[in-house]
């Protein structure tokens, strides 16, 4: 019940915010009577609200309607509204196996195979960087992109919205050096709270060798600027998740360090990490963020069954989610699967994992309630070596970059 009132109080703020957009109801003369679909069209309240019933794809077509449409549709309060509630994922997208460096394509994968649309995009040129495109994570509707350097070329790094196709150039970094290596960079988006994302850089420390160093940008308030003093820890700073308002690491073999980075107080702090088994062999196969839950899984080579972890949102410790069994009579025993995403939703039964089976050349949708397997679609010709380990998920968003 609380969550619902916030959800309504915050509607209702966001909707005040647009009273800046509204026109006034025109008056029709007793000899003009008005159609129904002029009258709704004059009064904004009930325009907006039916607007916020269209799927994203539709607003985007809809902004050709005319002006006034187009100036509802592309306020940033309005996008906000279409975000009320967490959006979950409708599908991934993944570097196909044979692309070129300089002009990666991308394969898409969407979860509905009954009804499946039509890719959201197969290559980012409309990216304009001749060195080519590389997606280096997603975040609630936004990516954020790398060129792919060379000696003629400097690393350039974007964040797009793959629905609307517009993206931004980050500006340079004042540290930005031969001896200041990059080692992870990462995005911070969260519709519901601000219309406005930061990007998190973690590169080497100038003034203290062999240390971390991390610089903030903001969409809101401009160039990048340090954060904190120089640190070391030992993480893989190349794949942070955003989740509760952190950028999260952790390390990807054994049962080391994990770290997180709050963005509104800028300190940075451990959190724990699962037990491991007796065996002691095990390896991350999966860390990612869906629908405002935070997911670890971790389990050995040739094994159908694992447990998929849940962090608690004070931070206390990560707890058994759910318990997986692959073996399935009326399946094979993929031993040899990779767990590309874990996806939520509104209701528990909706919980689902997208599996790539490389022997086979299929990804496939397991639910982890009714421990059910869906075919979602076929790589033909993909060599059984590609694992798929770079999958991004595609959420559908109307937010400017």
């Amino acid at each position: 019940m609380v969550i619902i009132q916030f959800l309504h109080n915050t509607k209702k703020n966001l909707l005040l915010k647009m009273q800046d957009i509204k026109l006034k109801i025109p008056k029709f003369s007793d000899l003009e009577q008005p159609s129904s679909a002029r009258l709704v069209d004059s009064i904004d309240d009930l325009l907006i609200e039916i607007l916020l019933r269209v799927p994203i794809r539709s607003l985007l077509c809809f902004k050709t309607v005319s002006k006034r449409w187009l100036s509802i549709i592309t306020n940033p309060q309005f996008s906000i509204l279409c975000h009320l509630n967490p959006n979950r994922a409708i599908g991934l997208f993944l570097p196909s196996a044979y692309s070129l460096p300089i002009n990666p394509e991308f394969d898409y994968v969407h979860f509905d195979n009954k009804n499946p649309p039509k890719p959201p995009f197969k290559n980012l040129k409309f990216i304009k960087d001749s060195s080519g495109i590389s997606v280096l994570q997603s975040c609630n509707g936004l990516i954020l992109c790398s060129n792919s350097p060379s000696r003629l070329a400097k690393t350039n790094y974007y964040v797009c919205n793959p629905t609307t196709k517009h993206y931004t150039t980050l500006p340079k970094s004042v540290l930005e050096t031969e001896n200041s290596k990059i080692h992870g960079i990462s995005l911070a988006f969260d519709p519901l709270k601000s219309p406005h994302y930061k990007v998190v850089c973690v590169r080497d420390s100038v003034s203290s060798p062999q240390h971390y160093q991390i610089e903030i940008y903001s969409s809101q308030t401009g160039p990048w600027r340090l954060s904190g003093d120089p640190f070391i820890v030992d993480v893989n700073f190349s794949k942070g998740v955003y989740w509760n308002g952190s950028i999260h690491w952790i390390s990807t073999i054994g049962n080391l360090t994990s770290l997180c980075y709050n963005l509104d107080f800028e300190s940075l702090g451990v959190m724990p990490m699962p037990p491991l088994p007796d065996d002691q062999s095990t390896t991350t196969t999966y860390f990612g963020e869906s629908c405002d839950h935070l997911h670890l899984i971790k389990f050995s080579f040739f094994t159908v069954r694992f447990d998929v972890y849940e962090m608690k949102r004070d931070y206390s410790e990560w707890f058994v989610k759910y318990k997986v069994d692959l073996e399935h009579p009326d399946e094979l025993n993929y031993y040899n699967f990779t767990v590309l995403s874990l996806v939520r939703g509104r209701r528990e039964e909706d919980a689902f994992l997208v599996l790539a089976i490389p022997g086979d050349c299929k990804a496939m949708r397991y639910n982890i309630i009714e421990k059910t397997f869906e075919k979602l679609c076929d790589y033909e010709g993909a060599d059984e070596q590609v694992y798929f380990l770079n999958a991004f998920e595609y959420i559908e968003s109307l937010c400017c970059v």
